[in-house]
């Protein structure tokens, strides 16, 4: 059911999520230019190195998908290696732009994201995004820090597993077995760290409190539904990893944002479901949880008694 509203309060907030894509689009943007210095450095390096990969991003529409990413792990390892060997400073300075700057931006607006889709959900205010950017700014950068340092860690651990698959040599395992078997990691790996940080941002908006109060409140409300958030949070994934080794990591041009929005809109709806918090879901509907409308019923039948 959290699935279903999801959908329902992006389909009724379509306009908020386009504005946290213009901003995804300008963040990118920057960061791009941040990364033509890197760009002209490494480019021979990287067209020698992945010259031959072009079908491996075609998904099951290219040939040999098990080779090919047996062969596209290998090539963005030694492209790694080789790039720290050739100007360890500028790699470093790359790895900083890819992996602190950009999430660092693109996680202080999902911050004001969640701050327009808390107003609509209580009393259906519509703020813009720039004033909700400026409203949450002042927990938003600490909040943004901390994940950051979440996340690196989280990353450190996918890439190292995904590694170890990348070193297994068996032509059976890596022709037949290895996309299961990383779509099966990816899809768990993705869900379990999802799942640990999910209410860390909407228990920060809620409750306006600071950000380790936040995660706790956060991590308390997955556990009440904790199942059931798990599964909803794996189907997530199921279906972006799904749809990537499907049509290939072209589309992940594609799917990145729209799944950054999603889940977005997923955190918000998980956490007022779990602290039993009635929320609009569209212009004419209101969610009312369970217990509350045992309360309510309760109440009538004393008032009609």
């Amino acid at each position: 059911m959290m699935f279903l509203y999801s959908l329902k309060l992006f389909g009724s907030n379509w306009v908020k999520a386009l504005k946290f894509f213009l901003f995804y689009v300008v963040v990118w943007g920057i960061c791009f230019a941040l990364l033509l210095p890197c760009f002209f450095c490494f480019k021979d390096l990287v067209v020698t190195n992945f010259k031959d990969l072009t079908t491996t991003f075609a998904g099951v529409f290219g040939s040999g998908i098990g080779q090919g990413l047996h062969m596209l792990i290998g090539a963005v390892f030694s492209t790694l290696v080789a790039a720290f060997q050739a100007n360890a400073g500028m790699t470093v300075y790359g790895l900083v732009v890819m992996f602190i700057i950009l999430p660092y931006l693109i996680n202080i607006g999902k911050y004001a994201f969640c701050e327009m889709l808390y107003s609509y959900m209580t009393s259906k205010n519509k703020i813009g995004f720039f004033s909700a950017l400026v409203r949450g700014l002042r927990r938003s950068v600490f909040f943004a820090m901390l994940k950051v340092l979440y996340n690196i860690l989280f990353f450190a651990v996918a890439f190292f597993t995904v590694y170890g698959f990348g070193l297994i040599d068996n032509g059976i395992f890596v022709e037949y077995f290895l996309p299961i078997v990383l779509f099966v990691c990816l899809v768990l790996l993705f869900s379990l760290h999802e799942t640990t940080i999910l209410g860390w941002m909407s228990a920060s908006i809620v409750f306006d409190c600071n950000v380790f109060s936040a995660w706790r409140k956060g991590f308390k409300a997955v556990c009440r539904h904790f199942w059931a958030t798990l599964g909803t949070t794996v189907l997530y994934f199921v279906l972006f990893w799904g749809l990537t080794f499907i049509f290939g990591f072209y589309c992940l041009i594609i799917l990145v944002p729209a799944v950054t929005v999603l889940l977005c809109v997923y955190n918000m709806v998980m956490f007022f479901s779990s602290q039993g918090m009635r929320f609009y879901y569209n212009e004419n509907n209101i969610l009312t949880p369970k217990k509350l409308e045992e309360v309510d019923n309760f109440n009538k039948t004393a008032y009609i008694l």
